[in-house]
């Protein structure tokens, strides 16, 4: 049951279309724009044993825009630093996902579930 205030008064001309559209997710607007610099913790699923994690982080730490990339086996999960002068999308991420897979060749599938930023030094 939808409640209207009736005291209000009635709004001015059509809404805008941008206005109706729902906000979008974080995720979302990272998929589109891109992970701005800073530090992420990415969760990760389909890690086998360290030599997943190795084959993750080198083939994250080769990508222009990530400064540093470290994998926490026990935590499945990645952090990750973006350069300051550089934006990163999530579809590479995926992508050299795909190439780290192929490098450690035990057949594991590894998917992110999703990406945090950081906030702090540690």
């Amino acid at each position: 049951m939808l409640l209207r205030n009736e005291n209000r008064a009635p709004a001015r001309g059509p809404v805008p279309r941008r206005l109706r559209r729902p906000v979008r997710a974080a995720a979302d607007l990272a998929r589109v724009h891109g992970a701005p610099p800073g530090r992420y913790t990415v969760k990760l699923n389909g890690l086998i044993c360290t030599v997943c994690g190795r084959a993750i982080a080198a083939e994250w730490a080769r990508l222009p825009e990530i400064e540093s990339a470290s994998v926490n086996f026990d935590k499945s999960e990645a952090l990750i630093s973006v350069r300051l002068d550089r934006t990163l999308k999530v579809a590479v991420l995926q992508r050299t996902l795909r190439r780290a897979e192929k490098l450690a060749n035990l057949g594991a599938k590894y998917e992110m579930r999703g990406i945090a930023y950081k906030l702090g030094s540690k």
